[in-house]
């Protein structure tokens, strides 16, 4: 992982850790457990992919990793990322009863959203300043991580904008 920014804030929730963000580019999605190594508890995944042709039992196996290894919040964007977030919501509801959840407070939600209809960079923002874990998770929740998955200009486009997303927060 490469840290591209530290110590982003938002101003609508300004008592929320400060966000440490982070971009990892892999050439397939199997690849993604193992590039990503958070340094705080819980972290955040915008997952920028196109899954329309990847077999939905190996998401899941995905999703069961990374949400083993802390995932507190994901943004799915990219071509049949509604399909993507499914999954992940699957995966944690089965992890929830299986007894395999990370913590026992009700407040503790592993937050999930979509992005089908919104440009990467609008993605983006709402990563950075609407993204945010619940409950006991959003105390420990400090690393944010944007995965593109197989896509070298998703990954040129992040590094151009991340500046501009930080820099110019939008308007309250």
């Amino acid at each position: 992982m490469e840290k591209l920014w530290d110590e982003a804030r938002s101003r609508a929730l300004p008592d929320r850790p400060a966000k440490t963000v982070f971009l990892t580019a892999c050439d397939s999605i199997s690849e993604l457990p193992h590039k990503i190594g958070p340094t705080s508890k819980y972290f955040g995944l915008l997952l920028a992919t196109d899954t329309r042709a990847v077999d939905p039992s190996l998401i899941d196996g995905i999703a069961a990793q990374l949400l083993e290894a802390g995932l507190a919040y994901l943004c799915a964007w990219g071509p049949d990322c509604e399909h993507l977030h499914d999954i992940f919501d699957e995966a944690d509801l089965a992890r929830e009863l299986d007894g395999n959840a990370s913590s026992d407070c009700s407040d503790d939600v592993v937050m999930a959203t979509w992005h089908k209809d919104e440009s990467l960079k609008e993605a983006l923002q709402f990563f950075v300043y609407s993204a945010f874990a619940t409950g006991t998770y959003a105390s420990e929740c400090r690393d944010w991580v944007i995965a593109t998955i197989g896509n070298p200009e998703w990954e040129s486009e992040v590094r151009s904008t991340i500046r501009s997303v930080i820099c110019n927060p939008p308007a309250d």
